[in-house]
Parts: structure tokens; sequence; C-alpha cells
């Protein structure tokens, strides 16, 4: 009796442990960054999500992600090798990337702009992730892009050859 009271008290003050849901998206994280000047495609397979969203009410929402590093492909396992070393993610340090919202606000009609902590390696920086959510029944579907300069996360160095920027593509 006691453990339902606990339960049922736990439940009514805090709705959001009802509705923020934890998932394993079946699309990667993709990336796209200049090397040589060709656009060499990359993605993360492993990575989860907790997601807390309401359109109507964007103060009281979340968005939290993980990505392995380890995971990354970009379709040269020499390259993969490389970019899990020192120089780049370094994934015996530090093998975990975070994604964590600060605050959102509409964009237009399904569309928002997020504010969230990005940490990569030791490095957190704030950036701005504008998506769409597309809702069919109960079915939602989130889609966002933004760059990032990887020389701000320690991700390499300044180089001719590689460009700094970097697209990231989200989608669950």
């Amino acid at each position: 009796m006691r453990k339902k009271l606990l339960l049922l008290l736990l439940v009514s003050a805090c709705p959001a442990l009802l509705w923020a849901q934890s998932i394993q998206p079946d699309q990667p994280i993709r990336f796209k960054v200049k090397n040589a000047g060709i656009v060499v495609d990359g993605s993360f397979a492993d990575w989860e999500v907790t997601v807390d969203f309401d359109p109507k009410r964007l103060s009281a929402s979340s968005i939290r992600g993980t990505a392995n590093p380890a995971s990354i492909d970009t379709g040269i396992r020499l390259r993969d090798k490389h970019l899990l070393g020192r120089q780049y993610f370094h994934t015996n340090a530090y093998p975990v990337i975070r994604l964590d919202s600060k605050g959102f606000r509409s964009n237009g009609r399904n569309a928002f702009i997020g504010v969230f902590d990005l940490q990569i390696r030791d490095v957190i920086k704030e950036v701005e992730i504008q998506f769409t959510l597309i809702q069919s029944g109960r079915q939602r579907k989130f889609k966002g892009e933004f760059v990032i300069d990887r020389l701000e996360y320690g991700l390499g160095e300044k180089s001719l050859v590689l460009a700094d920027e970097v697209t990231v593509t989200v989608e669950f």
C-alpha cells in the first residue's frame, strides 16, 4: 500500500515522468564536412534521445540526447579510426557526446528553434537548432539541422584542406 501511495505521489508531482519518451532512433545522426573540396558524409548510428516536448508548453518542454562517437561511419574505416583518436573525438577519454535543451521558441507553423548545450569532448557550447515537428495522430517526427565549428570543440586543428564548419542533421 505504501509503495502504491508513493508511486501515485511521484507521478502526480512529476507529470513529465509520464510523457518523457526515451527513443533510440532508426535514423543515424548525419553530418557533412568539406575535405579537399569534396563533401564528406558521415553518421553516428548509436544515439538516444529523451523527449518531453509540447508545442503548447514550450517553457516546460525538454529534449536531451547522447551519441556514441565510436559509432562514427564515414565509409572509410581508416578515416573512422583516425577520427576516434586523440586529435579528434578521443573516445577513450570522451565516450559520449551530449545535447541538452535550455529553451524553445516558435518559428512558424510546426517550426521551432531550440537553444541547446552541446558537449563534445570536454567543451560545452550553446547552439541553436532549427527544427520541424510533424505530428500525425500519436506519431511525431522531429527533424533539425545546425552547423558547428569543429575547432571550437577541439576536433582537429586548423587546416587548408579540412573545412571548419560541420553541418549536422538529426531526425527522429
